[in-house]
């Protein structure tokens, strides 16, 4: 069987990523360059000074672009910014992946007017709210007419099939982590701690603020959001990894020691808390998540690795921390599960490497 040669790829990303991968951390914010990159795959990175798309207009300027970009999807400066780059560094790649939606939709909506022909594929994170107006389907239809949609969840996946109409190529794409870096400690030693992280603003911090009793154990909630509590078994961290307030290892290791991870969201049709919830279930931890409409594979997650909530109910949530934190083996049995099921079903950074290459090809 002959197979196709993977064609010249560049990842682009905003900013950040260059530096985690020089820091031997893991994988999967790369979305497969690493893994590609290691086996001699034609890919380069890419990041917003690598371009020049940072550079922000006068700030007038950059206020009408940022209002556009808002309604439309698409940023005037970021287009005009990426034409140029098409013309320069960006000119020996035949396939661009789009790792943010405004680098995906700037450069999808340059390929639909005519001004390159390479295969743009955009990875998908709340692309357009289930309530969008027809206008703005319409305007995201025009500019993703050559695109391939990458939907990180499944459910987000269905709803763009439902407005994308013919010419738009949408996938459902696993995101997985990285198994080797994010896995169990090589002997157990829990501390009396929950953990909560994540900083993206579906994160309902209220709820599990609410829902945390007196008789608990301490809840440290690791995030940048502005959140406080007067509750005493209550932490909050500032951590975010951009500013590298938190590394890699030192999180990985709170999770391995954690007694439960809880990840609550609003409802949204985001895949919020995918990541921090995939990594805590590799280092064979239980998790308590809410099952939200953008819960990426219900299939997966419905499958006794995950104890889900309903979003926003407090009730419910702080009975599911209860019910684990006294049945510590039934705990200790739902992490050792969430581990083996990410092994087996393949969610991993390596996977995410095997579909880039197969689109690429």
């Amino acid at each position: 069987m002959v197979h196709k040669m993977m064609r010249p790829t560049a990842f682009l990303f905003s900013s950040g990523r260059r530096a985690r991968l020089l820091e031997n951390g893991p994988t999967e914010f790369l979305y497969g360059f690493a893994e590609l990159e290691r086996t001699g795959r034609p890919v380069a990175m890419f990041e917003e000074a690598d371009l020049g798309t940072g550079n922000k207009w006068p700030r007038l300027l950059e206020a009408a672009s940022a209002r556009i970009a808002g309604l439309a999807g698409v940023s005037p400066r970021l287009a005009i910014r990426f034409l140029k780059a098409l013309r320069g560094p960006l000119a020996e790649f035949e396939v661009l992946v789009a790792t943010t939606q405004s680098i995906g939709m700037a450069l999808a909506a340059l390929g639909a007017a005519g001004f390159h022909d390479k295969c743009v594929i955009l990875m998908t994170m709340g692309l357009l709210e289930p309530d969008a107006s027809n206008w703005r389907q319409a305007l995201h239809r025009l500019a993703l007419r050559r695109t391939t949609l990458a939907a990180l969840s499944k459910p987000e996946g269905e709803l763009i099939r439902t407005w994308c109409g013919q010419g738009i190529d949408v996938i459902d794409f696993t995101f997985g982590v990285d198994l080797d870096f994010w896995s169990p400690a090589p002997r157990t030693v829990l501390s009396d701690e929950v953990l909560s992280i994540g900083n993206d603003r579906a994160r309902d911090y209220e709820t599990l603020l609410s829902a945390w009793r007196p008789e608990f154990p301490r809840l440290t909630i690791i995030t940048s959001l502005s959140i406080s509590s007067d509750k005493p078994n209550v932490v909050i961290e500032r951590g975010d990894w951009r500013g590298a307030s938190i590394s890699d290892v030192d999180l990985r290791e709170r999770f391995r020691q954690a007694r439960l991870i809880v990840t609550p969201v609003r409802e949204t049709i985001q895949p919020s808390g995918q990541s921090a919830t995939l990594q805590a279930m590799a280092c064979g931890r239980p998790v308590i998540m809410s099952a939200n409409k953008g819960l990426w594979d219900p299939a997966l997650m419905y499958s006794g690795i995950c104890r889900l909530v309903p979003p926003g109910d407090a009730g419910m949530l702080s009975d599911a921390v209860a019910s684990l934190l006294m049945n510590t083996d039934a705990a200790e049995k739902q992490g050792r599960a969430a581990r083996r099921a990410l092994l087996d079903k393949n969610i991993s950074a390596k996977a995410m490497a095997s579909q880039i290459e197969k689109l690429a090809s």
